[in-house]
């Protein structure tokens, strides 16, 4: 009887986690994204290093955009040609957008933002990047990239973070009359990051933090990345807190 007490205890507790995500994940939106208007065209700009950075690192996010409506808009920097592979990481880029119905993404492909594992890129060259594409999307409201970690402190992750925050320095006035809102995703250690459930319940009470209530989601676009889909992404998709819950922190500049 006991055990049949507690088992059952047990599930009603993930039943009504399950119940509860999507109304926490709206009251997250709210507090989020403020000044972002599902009725017009106000959108979110995530920036990244790499295709399949969106997916490796912002499920969570993303699902909990798609879902309540929210424009997304995908900003990355490089093809990924590290291995000789960029033109076949963009197609795949493009088929993971499409799947998301995300169809504003844009890829770069320039000589001074060259996927490079030892080196940084230059914050100028990123900013210059991101002040484009911002005059092309005036409906932009709210930004998010990585923090000053990069997640797994890859150059060129840190340098997203560094180029925009550069960005900001240069455009403070333009970006406070446009009302931009900038995140920057948590960056946690490694034991953190693969011992999942503690953090997790966290984002409960982190103000800004979504949780995804759909395991397989990162599996799913991630195995559209062929390229890349080997057994340490694998790995990464399933065990990594990254493809459960995202949390931020608010930029204030």
């Amino acid at each position: 009887m006991s055990n049949w007490y507690h088992d059952g205890l047990f599930v009603f507790v993930i039943l009504i986690i399950a119940i509860a995500i999507p109304y926490v994940q709206k009251f997250k939106l709210n507090q989020m994204l403020p000044n972002i208007n599902t009725s017009n065209t106000d959108s979110v700009l995530l920036i990244i290093a790499h295709p399949d950075d969106e997916i490796m690192f912002w499920t969570p996010t993303i699902k909990a955009f798609l879902s309540n409506n929210i424009t997304l808009k995908i900003l990355c920097l490089s093809n990924g040609n590290y291995n000789g592979l960029g033109e076949l990481r963009e197609e795949e880029f493009d088929n993971v957008s499409s799947d998301l119905n995300l169809f504003d993404n844009k890829i770069l492909n320039i000589p001074e933002l060259q996927d490079n594992i030892t080196m940084e890129w230059e914050p100028n060259i990123v900013a210059e990047q991101i002040n484009d594409f911002l005059r092309r999307n005036t409906d932009i409201k709210t930004i998010i990239t990585f923090d000053k970690n990069g997640v797994t402190k890859h150059p060129n992750h840190i340098s997203c973070y560094k180029g925009l925050m550069f960005y900001l320095n240069q455009n403070k006035d333009e970006c406070l009359e446009r009302n931009i809102k900038v995140y920057t995703l948590d960056s946690f250690n490694f034991i953190f990051q693969y011992t999942w459930f503690l953090p997790m319940l966290s984002t409960f009470f982190k103000k800004y933090a979504f949780l995804s209530n759909n395991f397989f989601t990162s599996y799913k676009l991630m195995s559209l990345y062929k390229t890349q889909f080997n057994l340490l992404r694998k790995a990464h998709t399933i065990f990594s807190s990254y493809s459960y819950f995202n949390s931020y922190n608010k930029v204030d500049y």
